[in-house]
């Protein structure tokens, strides 16, 4: 593929993976890093650990919007950041030991879970917050960025398919609330990810500025359809993208396992 082209291509998939960063409060690594994998045609290796980087400045343009109009709560990043980057150490480190097929068909399990949860939510329950100070309580925070940074380092996918749910459905808050602050920990989470695969040669950084000079107006366009649509379709789209991912993991490892 011709240089030119190929980072055209980056820049244009880096857009789209920007968006569903900003509209659902996820890392974009389950769109970028496929794209990366099978349109770009690169190794392994650098379809995994290039991603992550690219979640900072989604997280920064994203969160920003978030952040302007009130929709990232500070103590749920205060507590579940931390947790999270600390997790996603240890959920890496176990990837050589835990049989993964079978952990990604449990998974995909509960992807499918939370996803009728987040559906029954949307369309039979209250849409904002009713849990207030007792919901977020700090155990309950930092539990939450924990699971999702184990579940993303383990699996190398974006901890706001475990975080938002989280925040949405234990911890009770606003539908925009738990994407905006989601996204904001996603940055955080990133960092211990990007400093290994950075080392380990994994960051194609040409490929890096590419796709980031996509992902910043994506996830900007993406924030700010989330922000300005019904708080019922946003639930709904977010609970059918959980299906969407859950549906394709299960039938992946089925194959594998069967």
């Amino acid at each position: 593929m011709i240089q030119a082209t190929r980072l055209i291509l980056a820049g244009l998939l880096g857009f789209v993976a920007g968006a569903f960063s900003g509209a659902f409060g996820i890392g974009g690594g389950m769109f970028s890093t496929p794209a990366i994998r099978l349109i770009l045609m690169e190794p392994p290796g650098i379809a995994l650990g290039t991603p992550l980087p690219l979640c900072i400045p989604s997280a920064a343009v994203g969160g920003l919007n978030y952040w302007r109009n009130g929709q990232v709560e500070v103590r749920a990043v205060a507590y579940a950041a931390p947790a999270g980057a600390a997790m996603s150490v240890a959920g890496a480190a176990l990837t050589g030991i835990i049989d993964l097929h079978l952990l990604m068909a449990l998974t995909a399990c509960c992807l499918l879970f939370l996803s009728a949860r987040t559906m029954r939510r949307a369309w039979g329950g209250p849409h904002g917050g009713a849990g207030g100070e007792a919901a977020l309580q700090g155990w309950k925070l930092a539990l939450v960025g924990g699971g999702a940074g184990f579940v993303s380092g383990l699996l190398g996918i974006g901890g706001g398919l475990v975080m938002v749910p989280g925040f949405l459905l234990w911890a009770r808050m606003d539908a925009r609330k738990a994407l905006g602050t989601s996204l904001v920990c996603i940055a955080f989470l990133a960092v211990p990810g990007t400093v290994v695969h950075t080392w380990l040669g994994h960051v194609d950084w040409a490929l890096l500025l590419s796709m980031g000079a996509g992902v910043m107006p994506g996830s900007w366009l993406g924030s700010r359809f989330t922000l300005r649509a019904e708080k019922r379709l946003v639930l709904t789209l977010f609970a059918l993208l959980l299906a969407a991912v859950g549906i394709i993991f299960l039938a992946s490892e089925l194959r594998q396992l069967f």
